[in-house]
């Protein structure tokens, strides 16, 4: 059997994705929380590495892990992200699908009371909170990856442009939170972010694979009694802001061997779902593939950069095109990438431009369902959408817009923040 996404929602804020098929050797399941980014990033950030470590059942990692060998060597994964101005908290799992075990275990069943212990009964100390010397683990790791990140200047100039664009912004908090806020960190702290996640936090719960799926959702529910839940949860916030309010310029300085530069753009985007197709086509366009114009005019024929894409975030309604560059380039390839949005907005997309990234989108669409990763992660990425759509549903949208909707969309892009990262200065040589 192989049937397409069911949606359901058990109870108010607690949403569940199902997607039963055969075609796989391993399924998936995963449980994610929607939670306002905001002062407390860091300890929300820090939770599902905490919980994906140990439980009130296996509270070491040693007897966890003996846990996950006998479920034929299932995976726990962490991770946290933003959608939005909204901070997301997952746990996932994946495992061997329930026809390859040997005894005929429901391990679709047996891996979903597993997340639940993880998740819902926690390792706690006698007096109720996270131990001490997990919680400083978790600090030091979670410190580690803030390191990487700022060490992928890639990743940090794209970072710091989110940051400077939205200053006043909830987007502009890194979702794993700061440096600092993570060394504040304490069991007590942590322990009442886990609290409160429970509580308030919007819950979608994303099944793939083969086996009764009603019994997972029972499980949940089960678990989820034993919690508190609020009267009124996370609001799902998008936090679009259309208009530009002053355009900034900003250059740093680090040991970098190429630079980097990214430019921000406000898309003028007013309803997330409405606008979407359209600019997701004229992003494309702009600079998603190579028939894109960045891509054959400011890459290629230019030459002005190594790489030169367009991304678009589109639940805050930002546009984010990055390069990596020598210094010397960076304000011609700043002028060149203008110099093809503004071509697009006087209305240089033909036809053939248009079916090409349609193709290649539709291409990217049609390939989701090809894992149960891949089928999974469509589930989780819309899990701060208030309508749930399937990935043929957004192929059609893309189907539908047409030349004059990619220029009407191109016309509202509008540049709001320039942050170049280059190369310090080699300092003359002196003699004494």
């Amino acid at each position: 059997m192989d049937s397409k996404y069911l949606v359901s929602e058990p109870s108010p804020g607690f949403r569940v994705v199902c997607y039963e098929t055969e075609r796989f050797k391993t399924g998936r399941l995963s449980v994610g929380f929607v939670l306002p980014l905001g002062e407390q990033a860091s300890a929300y950030a820090v939770l599902p590495y905490l919980l994906s470590k140990t439980c009130a059942a296996y509270p070491t990692m040693v007897k966890l892990n003996q846990k996950l060998a006998d479920l034929y060597g299932a995976l726990l994964t962490p991770s946290v992200s933003k959608f939005g101005e909204n901070q997301v908290l997952r746990l996932s799992m994946t495992f061997l699908d329930n026809r390859f075990a040997f005894s005929k275990e429901d391990l679709l069943l047996e891996s979903a009371k597993l997340l639940c212990q993880v998740i819902f009964l926690p390792h706690l100390s006698a007096s109720g909170c996270f131990l001490a010397e997990d919680v400083e683990r978790e600090k030091r790791l979670m410190q580690e990856r803030l390191e990487e990140e700022y060490n992928d200047k890639k990743a940090y100039a794209l970072r710091r442009t989110e940051e400077i664009m939205c200053e006043d912004e909830a987007y502009a908090i890194n979702p794993w939170g700061t440096p600092e806020g993570v060394a504040a960190l304490t069991p007590e702290t942590v322990t009442e972010a886990w609290k409160t996640m429970l509580f308030t936090a919007r819950i979608q719960l994303n099944i793939v694979g083969n086996g009764d799926q009603s019994k997972v959702v029972s499980a949940f529910q089960r678990a989820m009694s034993g919690v508190k839940r609020a009267a009124s949860l996370t609001p799902l916030r998008a936090g679009l802001q259309p208009e530009v309010e002053k355009e900034k310029h900003v250059t740093e300085t680090q040991a970098v061997e190429q630079g980097k530069l990214v430019l921000g753009f406000r898309t003028g985007m007013k309803d997330t779902e409405k606008d979407f197709p359209a600019f997701a086509v004229m992003t494309d366009l702009l600079g998603g593939g190579p028939y894109s114009r960045l891509f054959r005019q400011v890459r290629e024929k230019e030459s002005l950069c190594y790489y030169c894409s367009a991304r678009l975030y589109s639940r805050k309604g930002i546009l984010a095109v990055q390069s990596g560059v020598e210094t010397e380039n960076a304000q011609k390839t700043e002028k060149a990438v203008l110099a093809q949005l503004r071509e697009m907005q006087e209305g240089g997309v033909t036809e053939e431009d248009l079916q090409n990234s349609k193709r290649s989108l539709l291409d990217r669409y049609h390939s989701v369902s090809d894992t149960p990763e891949e089928i999974e992660g469509w589930a989780h990425m819309q899990i701060c959408d208030p309508r749930f759509k399937t990935a043929e549903e957004v192929a059609d949208s893309l189907l539908s817009v047409t030349r004059e909707d990619v220029l009407a969309a191109a016309r509202t892009v509008k540049l709001d923040t320039v942050f170049l990262l280059k190369e310090k200065e080699e300092l003359p040589c002196c003699t004494k």
